[in-house]
């Protein structure tokens, strides 16, 4: 299976654009082959943050954004729900659209199975981004140093295993900073009070797709470590995409 099989929905998140140590060639490669009807874009698309330490900003980032537009062009209803590192798009959501592009705070949509689904980015239910902004930047700048020097590191014979290291880093830090299942217990909540069986969500960085007791939790992953896109068929079945250079890894119906 490659990204030219047509989907009825596509979720991607936590692109970061402009960050160092992101994988936008890795994207690109997704996109190109990519048939859907509807493209949601699921936050932190462009690091904004990132782009105020340094412009950091490459062709292979431009070709995303124009892939895209292109999609846009050729029909594909594109929804752009911004997250806390492209915050600045929030100031412009009354606009509802630019390009094309559909802009949402957060959405609310039914599966082809009937299934209401809440999406949203998340950082609402991230107890440091809320009430710890320095800190969530301090962070940030870290993790993406430490990233960009861990793609080095792993391009060394052997030494492919330093490229898992910063998603561990990321994981660890949220662990000691937020109760367990805090985020996830969040998004049920604001679920519920939309009538949803389930919620998809981004900023975590931690692909999942899972139901218990009826709820089902759903995680687009990122591309700067796992390169997940979350997907739904035909038929309404959800399932997670890993991607490489090299094309589609593995499809998931079930993580976490």
């Amino acid at each position: 299976m490659t990204a030219t099989t047509a989907y009825r929905t596509v979720f991607i998140s936590d692109t970061h654009l402009g960050m160092t140590g992101v994988r936008s060639a890795t994207l690109l490669t997704f996109l190109h082959g990519l048939s859907c009807k509807t493209l949601y874009l699921v936050g932190d698309i462009v690091d904004g943050w990132a782009l105020q330490r340094h412009w950091v900003w490459t062709e292979t980032d431009d070709q995303v954004l124009e892939t895209i537009f292109a999609q846009v062009a050729r029909g594909t209803r594109v929804v752009y729900i911004p997250g806390n590192h492209d915050d600045m798009v929030r100031a412009v959501l009354p606009v509802e659209r630019f390009a094309g592009i559909e802009l949402r705070i957060n959405d609310t949509l039914t599966l082809a199975d009937g299934r209401r689904f809440y999406v949203t980015h998340g950082d609402q239910f991230d107890a440091v981004t809320n009430n710890m902004t320095w800190l969530s930047k301090f962070g940030h700048l870290i993790y993406e140093y430490y990233t960009a020097g861990m793609r080095q590191v792993a391009r060394v014979p052997g030494l492919g295993w330093a490229n898992n290291l910063p998603a561990q880093a990321k994981s660890l830090s949220k662990r000691i900073f937020q109760p367990q299942g805090a985020f996830e217990r969040g998004l049920r909540r604001e679920a519920a009070e939309r009538n949803a069986v389930g919620a998809i969500a981004g900023h975590i960085h931690r692909p999942a797709l899972n139901t218990k007791g009826g709820f089902t939790y759903a995680n687009c992953g990122d591309w700067v470590e796992s390169c997940t896109a979350l997907v739904e068929d035909a038929d309404g079945q959800l399932s997670l995409l890993y991607w490489s250079d090299e094309g589609l890894l593995e499809q998931k119906e079930r993580v976490g």
